[in-house]
């Protein structure tokens, strides 16, 4: 070994300008892009709910006081049910369209998913014989 080649790596090689951003591209955060797609998919599963809804109460077209005792008044409306589906997936499109770029931002749309569910849930007992 000479002395003046003291500084010298083995595999060092030179880098090209492109290297460090190919190294780069593919280090890209995974988080807003699932969260992205987390917060857009209130939007068809809204969709989903209303043909539920739609479902259910047609399920309930033959019924009369005699045949379905149980569904009086004492259900919850169909309108906030049918209608609460969408402007849930609004509102977290909404919301998520600041929140998505954050590393929590996955908290808005699976309360978006909660509240459907919940939705779902609630037209099925209150339609349910």
């Amino acid at each position: 070994m000479r002395g003046n080649d003291s500084n010298l790596r083995v595999g060092g090689g030179a880098r090209s300008a492109a290297e460090p951003a190919q190294r780069d591209a593919s280090r890209l955060p995974v988080w807003p892009w699932v969260n992205w797609a987390l917060a857009l998919s209130p939007v068809p599963t809204a969709a989903i709910v209303m043909l539920f809804a739609l479902g259910a109460v047609m399920s309930t077209d033959g019924c009369s006081d005699r045949s379905c005792s149980n569904l009086g008044r004492g259900g919850i409306d169909f309108g906030v049910a049918f209608y609460g589906a969408p402007v849930v997936a609004f509102v977290v499109s909404i919301i998520s369209f600041f929140t998505a770029k954050r590393r929590r931002g996955i908290v808005v749309p699976l309360c978006g998913w909660a509240l459907l569910l919940a939705d779902v849930v609630l037209m099925a007992v209150t339609v349910s014989s």
